[in-house]
């Protein structure tokens, strides 16, 4: 469901940085506001029009207590205003929710695919299941280009906690595309699973038809595609 016509205020609490070009930045949460994990929000400076996407996968779990979103290093007026942002700021919610049916589904097998900075939603998706000790069966599929994988120790840790979850790291730099696409097929146990992909267009368009082309159908396969990160 998207909540359209927002003006919730948010204010900024601080940025780390994830790895040398990717950042956290955490806002404090706003009271009453309740999420999904999956959701985005658009966001906007407050009084002030920036130009560059303003949309961003929701990356902390509605069990935490802080906003978090998580993002690569960029050249655009909003990204450069998140990237130095300072405690207090304040920003806007103009909209937010889920329009994919990209939440999971209780009971199901489900597979996560996730390229780069696409592992934002599954960031939530994983840590509310590790904090409800959700027995659901996932598989993380998290292609990234190099060795720096987001988030890693974290989800390394709630492998080893999580009994039906297993997580594989692919570094694509190290496989040329038909080497890579037969290793995805080998981790998938079943086409019949739920599957979620995540990450930028070329990626989540390459993964949908890579699915479909080995039996998945198209009724099971959930996109969100990060334009503009």
């Amino acid at each position: 469901m998207v909540h359209k016509d927002q003006q919730i205020e948010l204010v900024a609490k601080s940025v780390q940085h994830e790895t040398p070009n990717h950042r956290n930045v955490f806002f404090h949460r706003p009271p009453g506001f309740v999420f999904e994990a999956g959701d985005w929000v658009d966001i906007e400076f407050e009084g002030r029009k920036l130009g560059g996407g303003k949309t961003y996968s929701i990356s902390s779990s509605p069990t935490e207590s802080d906003i978090r979103i998580t993002l690569r290093d960029g050249l655009s007026e909003l990204k450069k205003v998140l990237e130095s942002l300072k405690d207090g700021e304040k920003f806007v919610i103009t909209q937010y929710g889920n329009d994919y049916g990209f939440q999971l589904r209780s009971n199901r097998s489900s597979v996560l695919i996730a390229g780069g900075v696409g592992i934002a939603p599954f960031r939530s998706m994983l840590k509310e299941m590790y904090d409800n000790h959700d027995p659901n069966e996932v598989t993380l599929i998290y292609l990234n280009q190099n060795d720096n994988f987001l988030f890693k120790e974290e989800l390394n840790e709630w492998e080893e906690k999580l009994p039906n979850v297993t997580i594989h790291y692919i570094e694509t730099k190290l496989l040329n595309r038909k080497k890579r696409e037969k290793l995805i097929l080998s981790l998938i146990k079943d086409q019949r699973q739920h599957f979620y992909i995540a990450g930028p267009p070329g990626m989540v368009e390459s993964m949908e038809h890579l699915l479909l082309d080995s039996g998945v159908l198209l009724k099971n396969i959930r996109i969100d595609s990060f334009g503009g990160y």
